[in-house]
């Protein structure tokens, strides 16, 4: 079934209590003597206190401060997503950042004006020359199947106001599907992020990245960022400087920087604030195999409650809603908040029908035979890796 499209409450019970603030994290236990919670960064637990409404010390003021990243290829998903994230939180004071990598001026006027007519503030900041800008900085830079946009994501110390000590990144192609007031009161405690982990990530990408059996490869779709501590810690400094130890090649580019420069500084979400919609095929079984570590990320409890009542939903891989002959299960939720934006009259994109039957199809296999999409898969990987050389 497809998850309900309203507010719902997210607190949970644990074997060992329950977290009375609301918040729905699968690698947060709540432990209701101490009244702390221990969150797992890596294998390692970290002691925190409850955070409440206007505790946080990180804020930095009353807003909610989100942030997008975009070109005009992608404007209409990140209409789509920054629809969904108001209708869920009216009563929030969003403050909606938008990096705009080439946007018309037209399809600003249209994003700018649905945010502030639903009473929410907009703030634009124009990418002028951002591809040859960071070609200067990273010569040989090749971001493959990505386009460079993706990058934006290492420059929000440089771009947004110094006075805004912490954001909420959000790639576009999301849907949010439940209040994330929890998500941005979370306290990162001394750490620089919160992310959720992405299992199914190639083994060759942890080889490169020189990740541990221990270490947690996270996806950087849905970032919490401290970005007080991305600051002083000169982290976008030392963010390029990998890249270009990397020659400006790595399979997933910003995303494995972030992997690589945040390890053992990460807070791990659980996957309902980053759920990836072709994991509704997956089984817990078939995740717990490919990363020994899940099982300290998420039980089978958590991952079923998030497969079928996801907080925020990433439209990762290929069966994408806006597809044409595409069967996402959780298209529905995209089309319910496209057909409240200025976009709701576009069509889907065609030509793909035959490939999107094939995915599905790939899809299903996924629940009964895992083998043949882990084989599938690694194909794909490999084919990508030809394509970059």
């Amino acid at each position: 079934m497809l998850p309900k499209l309203q507010d719902g409450t997210m607190a949970e019970k644990r074997k060992r209590g329950s977290d009375q603030s609301g918040l729905t994290l699968s690698s947060v236990l709540v432990d209701s003597q101490e009244k702390q919670e221990v969150v797992f960064i890596g294998l390692y637990p970290v002691m925190q206190e409850k955070g409440r409404r206007g505790e946080d010390p990180v804020r930095g003021g009353k807003n909610m401060e989100i942030v997008y990243a975009s070109d005009d290829h992608y404007v209409q998903h990140m209409a789509v997503s920054i629809r969904s994230l108001i209708a869920h939180n009216q009563n929030e004071d969003l403050r909606i950042h938008i990096l705009s990598d080439g946007i018309t001026e037209d399809h600003l006027a249209l994003i700018r004006q649905e945010i502030t007519e639903a009473g929410k503030e907009a703030v634009i900041y124009p990418l002028e020359d951002l591809k040859s800008t960071l070609e200067k900085r990273v010569p040989g830079l090749d971001t493959g199947r990505f386009h460079i946009t993706t990058l934006a994501r290492l420059l929000l110390g440089s771009i947004l106001p110094e006075e805004i000590h912490k954001v909420l990144y959000l790639d576009c192609d999301t849907v949010v599907l439940h209040s994330l007031e929890a998500l941005y009161m979370l306290r990162l405690s001394g750490c620089t992020a919160a992310m959720a982990p992405e299992p199914t990530i190639y083994k060759e990408v942890r080889d490169i990245l020189q990740l541990t059996p221990k270490d947690i490869y996270y996806n950087a779709g849905v970032l919490l960022l401290n970005l007080q501590e991305w600051r002083e810690r000169k982290l976008e400094e030392e963010s390029f400087s990998y890249y270009n130890q990397m020659h400006g090649r790595l399979p997933f580019n910003d995303q494995d920087i972030l992997n690589h420069v945040l390890r053992n500084q990460t807070v791990t979400l659980g996957q309902r604030f980053n759920f990836f919609s072709n994991y509704y095929y997956f089984r817990y079984s078939t995740l717990l195999s490919l990363d020994s570590n899940y099982g300290f990320c998420e039980t089978k409890k958590t991952f079923h409650k998030a497969k079928h009542h996801p907080v925020i939903v990433h439209y990762a891989g290929d069966e994408r809603p806006w597809i044409a002959g595409s069967m996402n299960h959780y298209g529905r939720a995209y089309d319910k908040y496209l057909a409240m934006t200025a976009f709701r009259n576009a069509g889907r994109e065609e030509g793909k029908r035959g490939y999107m039957a094939l995915y599905h199809l790939m899809n299903i296999a996924t629940f009964v035979a895992p083998a043949l999409r882990k084989m599938a898969s690694s194909a794909y990987y490999q084919k990508q890796k030809e394509k970059q050389k």
